[in-house]
């Protein structure tokens, strides 16, 4: 279920006559680059509530190019995107505010019309301040340090049936340094329970985060490298050492999650994106509200963090993605993951330790077909059509009197129980002229 994200430009073979023989020629077809964003990549102190501005050096297709937003724990950001009359300039307005002090990384891709993948440095990240700006600076933005390790088992889900071990990455570790804004380090390591010791890998556009990450096909030599006990981590600077110990309990004791699995899958594989659409699936065992629910839909959705309003807690069955969320005719590489977790927070540091399973699933949306009004009738006093939709579309039907007059007015909005529905407009009798039309949505 992965995509890559960012695919090699295309060259475009071209013959030539020259002196009666063919000559072969492969010519590097120019590829589209970003030429500028605002704000900046490495900007300090921008506004939680900034839009996010990419200039191109060519028109873009914009049905195939986008930008993803996420920080440290890679949580993603939403937002909603719109372009110039050019296709040139491509506007991400976040669907809520950015959290403050975070440092918010961004990569896109797409392709030009030709199909000429964007090409340079399509990665970069800004620093969000305090709420509306100001602040910022150093190593991140982090008020205080944090440690964690956590297992991570992945499953697939292609059908009704029970969801299956993923074949390429199935059990994956990760031990996650984030300094605070105050500090610096030469190196950080990480001691497994094992007594193995291992660098931590300084990330080259988030500097204040340090991985080790390792994931193993084999179960039995992922939970022997990876066992449960204490992961010490050693951060190195130059004017003093930290250790701080992190541990994961044992697999009796923090279970691991069973398979999230989708009761509603095949509706999943053809959503009406006119109509809000409610994903479900089986209780998480032995989920409590200490426990964590996850929900990405692609890029374009997902469930609140944790600690936020609307965030799932263990016991929730079902996540409601609102009406006119997603586009149709569109494949959503998606994800439903169970999480169990401890840690603690004091004045200069935090720890945690979590065990999540994730299932992957495509989520795919329907083609909504064009709204046709017809089979009109004039009686004294009313005026009446059908409209031919689908099934459960919303329709909103609206008119005027004056095509001139400015804004159109709502005769009716429905959730249509059928593939038509009848309108009846009571306007005919005050009205010797009157416009109709028909839309998606409220």
């Amino acid at each position: 279920m992965n995509s890559e994200k960012f695919p090699r430009g295309n060259r475009l073979p071209v013959l030539l006559a020259l002196a009666g023989s063919l000559v072969c020629l492969q010519l590097a077809q120019a590829q589209p680059t970003i030429l500028s964003t605002v704000p900046a990549t490495g900007a300090t102190g921008v506004s939680t509530t900034t839009t996010i501005v990419f200039t191109f050096s060519q028109a873009m297709d914009p049905d195939a190019t986008s930008a993803i937003f996420y920080d440290s724990g890679f949580q993603f950001f939403n937002t909603t995107d719109s372009w110039n009359a050019a296709n040139t300039v491509l506007t991400c307005t976040p669907d809520s505010a950015f959290p403050p002090n975070t440092m918010i990384s961004w990569a896109a891709s797409g392709q030009n019309p030709n199909g000429d993948s964007l090409g340079g440095i399509p990665i970069g990240s800004f620093t969000t301040g305090t709420g509306g700006g100001g602040g910022g600076g150093g190593m991140g933005t982090n008020a205080i340090t944090t440690f964690s390790v956590g297992k991570v088992h992945h499953y697939n889900q292609t059908s009704s049936g029970s969801p299956t071990l993923d074949p390429a990455t199935p059990y994956d570790f990760s031990g996650v340094t984030s300094l605070s804004s105050n500090r610096t380090a030469t190196d950080i390591v990480l001691t497994l329970p094992t007594a193995a010791v291992s660098n931590l890998t300084q990330l080259p556009l988030q500097p204040e985060i340090y991985v080790l990450y390792g994931f193993n096909t084999s179960l039995s030599t992922y939970d022997a490298t990876f066992p449960a006990g204490d992961y010490s981590f050693l951060v190195k600077a130059a004017t003093s050492n930290q250790t701080v110990v992190v541990n994961l309990p044992t697999a009796n004791v923090m279970v691991q999650p069973g398979a999230p699995h989708l009761t509603n899958y095949p509706a999943a594989q053809a959503v009406d994106p006119s109509q809000s659409f409610v994903l479900g699936w089986d209780a998480f065992p032995g989920g409590t509200a200490a426990d964590y629910i996850d929900v990405d839909i692609g890029t374009a959705y997902g469930s609140p963090n944790p600690g936020l309003p609307g965030a799932l807690a263990g016991t929730a069955r079902t996540f409601t993605i609102p009406a006119n969320t997603l586009q149709p005719n569109s494949t959503y590489a998606s994800r439903l993951g169970f999480f169990r977790h401890v840690g603690s927070t004091n004045s200069s540091f935090a720890t945690a330790a979590y065990r999540a399973t994730y299932t992957e699933f495509s989520l795919i949306t329907s083609g909504a077909g064009p709204l046709i009004l017809t089979n009109a009738v004039y009686a004294p006093g009313t005026f009446s059509f059908n409209v031919l939709c689908s099934t459960g579309q919303t329709v909103t039907v609206e008119y005027q009197t004056d095509l001139t007059a400015g804004q159109w007015r709502t005769l009716l909005t429905t959730n249509s129980p059928g593939s038509s529905f009848r309108a009846v407009a009571p306007q005919a009798a005050t009205n010797l002229l009157l416009f109709f039309r028909a839309r998606t949505g409220m």
